[in-house]
C-alpha cells in the first residue's frame, strides 16, 4: 500500500497512530517528498485528497480540505485528532452576524465552503482567496472579514478578530482510493478495522 500523508500539524499524530495500528513506515529523509521504497510521500494538507483521488491508496487530511477539494474518496474513518472549526470572524469592534454581511470581502483559504456558506443564506459576498495568514487581510484593510480555521481563538484574539459564525466542524479523515478500496479490499479493509481499534482502545 502506498501511502499519502499532510504537511504540518497533522503529520506527527498521523505516522503514531498508523505506526501504532502496526503500520511500519519508511518516512522520506531530509528534503525528499517520497521514502526511498516509495511507499509514503508526504504533501501539502490541501493537495492529500487530490492523490488518493488520483491512486496513491491511503491518505489522511483534514475534513476541511476533503470539502474544499470536492475529491471523489472513500472516507472509512474520522481519526480523532486535528480537531478545530471553519468559522466567519470580524473586528471585534465592527462585530455582525453573518447575515448582515451582504457586500462585505471576505478573505479565506477555503474559498468552495465559504461561497457555499454564504449563498446557502443568501448572503452576497465578495470572497479574496489567500494561501497565507488570512487576519492580515482585515488588519491591513483589504478584507471586512475572514473565514478561517480556529482552534483555540488565540490567534484571532490577538489580531482583534471575534467569531460571528461557525460553518463547520474538522477532524481529521482517513482517506482511501476508490479503485484501491476494491483491488486491495481485505488489505485496506485490515487497516481500516486495526485503526478502528486503536482509536477505540484510546
Amino acid at each position: 500500500m502506498r501511502f499519502v500523508l499532510p504537511k504540518g500539524r497533522l503529520f506527527k499524530p498521523s505516522v503514531e497512530l498508523l505506526r501504532k495500528a502496526g503500520i511500519e513506515l519508511s518516512l522520506p529523509e531530509g528534503r525528499a517528498l517520497t521514502s526511498k521504497d516509495g511507499k509514503v510521500s508526504i504533501a501539502r494538507a490541501l493537495d492529500v485528497p487530490v492523490y488518493v483521488e488520483h491512486g496513491i491508496d491511503v491518505g489522511i487530511a483534514g475534513s476541511d480540505v476533503v470539502e474544499e477539494r470536492g475529491s471523489d474518496v472513500f472516507i472509512p474513518l474520522e481519526l480523532p485528532f486535528g480537531k478545530c472549526r471553519l468559522s466567519v470572524a470580524l473586528p471585534s469592534d465592527k462585530r455582525v452576524e453573518p447575515e448582515g454581511m451582504d457586500g462585505y470581502r471576505v478573505a479565506t483559504k477555503f474559498p468552495q465552503i465559504a461561497r457555499r456558506y454564504f449563498s446557502e443564506r443568501g448572503i452576497d459576498v465578495e470572497l479574496i482567496k489567500l494561501h497565507g495568514s488570512v487576519e492580515l487581510a482585515v488588519k491591513t484593510g483589504i478584507a471586512d472579514a475572514i473565514v478561517d480555521i480556529v482552534e483555540t481563538g488565540k490567534t484571532l484574539r490577538a489580531n482583534g478578530l471575534v467569531e460571528v459564525g461557525k460553518i463547520m466542524n474538522i477532524s481529521a479523515l482517513l482517506l482511501v482510493n476508490r479503485v484501491s478500496q476494491k483491488v486491495k479490499f481485505e488489505e485496506i479493509n485490515e487497516l481500516v478495522m486495526t485503526i478502528r481499534g486503536v482509536i477505540d482502545e484510546a
